[in-house]
């Protein structure tokens, strides 16, 4: 009898194992022996796994319809999207303020992406912004409407300058806290440093040469 009933017992347990997905919880459980009072202590820890997922299924789609091939280019777009998921998960059963901030989630996610994509990708992508937020609100992009952002902020990728230099024959020297730097000289050439260790160099002529990083 005791045996059939630590397998019931141990059944039961594994079933409840496989029904959690997202978040597991640990509650600690004190009692001061002073006071007698009870403290019950509850910690929630996420798992990502699912917003990765996601990010890298939308990444790949977006990679498909714009026809980028720079794996570079592929990663940055999913860190916009799984940063997106996370927003947008927090608002999942939480309806005050749901609308604003989904639709606040959306329009930094395209913002995000103007510096992460070519310019002709990117208007693209602004195009068809109701098939990438079927379903959810956003921010109409009308092509051509919007300034394009610098080549700075492009390659700074919102990380801090923490340089900026203006040489006595003109040239100009941006660098940024997270290893990117851009020059301008004043012949019109343009050498830049992606965060990645991505080397381009642009002519006076516009011949655009690229060098990647052997190893990252």
């Amino acid at each position: 009898m005791n045996t059939k009933l630590l397998a019931l017992a141990a059944a039961a347990t594994l079933a409840t194992a496989a029904c959690s997905q997202e978040k597991t919880v640990d509650t600690t459980v004190t009692t001061d022996p002073a006071t007698a009072t009870v403290t019950e202590t509850t910690t929630t820890t996420v798992d990502t796994t699912a917003y990765r997922s996601e990010a890298d299924m939308m990444a790949n789609r977006v990679a498909q319809d714009l026809k980028i091939t720079d794996p570079t280019v592929v990663e940055r777009v999913k860190t916009v999207y799984y940063t997106r998921g996370r927003r947008l998960n927090t608002y999942t059963t939480d309806t005050t303020g749901r609308y604003a901030a989904l639709k606040a989630a959306n329009d930094e996610a395209t913002a995000n992406l103007a510096a992460a994509l070519p310019a002709e990708q990117y208007n693209t992508y602004t195009s068809h912004l109701n098939d990438y937020y079927a379903g959810q609100p956003y921010t109409v992009v009308v092509v051509g409407s919007a300034p394009r952002p610098s080549l700075e902020k492009r390659v700074g990728g919102g990380s801090t300058v923490t340089k900026m230099e203006r040489e006595e024959d003109g040239d100009k020297k941006t660098k940024f806290a997270n290893g990117a730097k851009v020059k301008r000289d004043d012949d019109g050439s343009l050498k830049v440093k992606r965060a990645d260790g991505t080397k381009i160099k642009i002519d006076e002529d516009g011949n655009r040469t690229v060098k990647k990083p052997l190893f990252k």
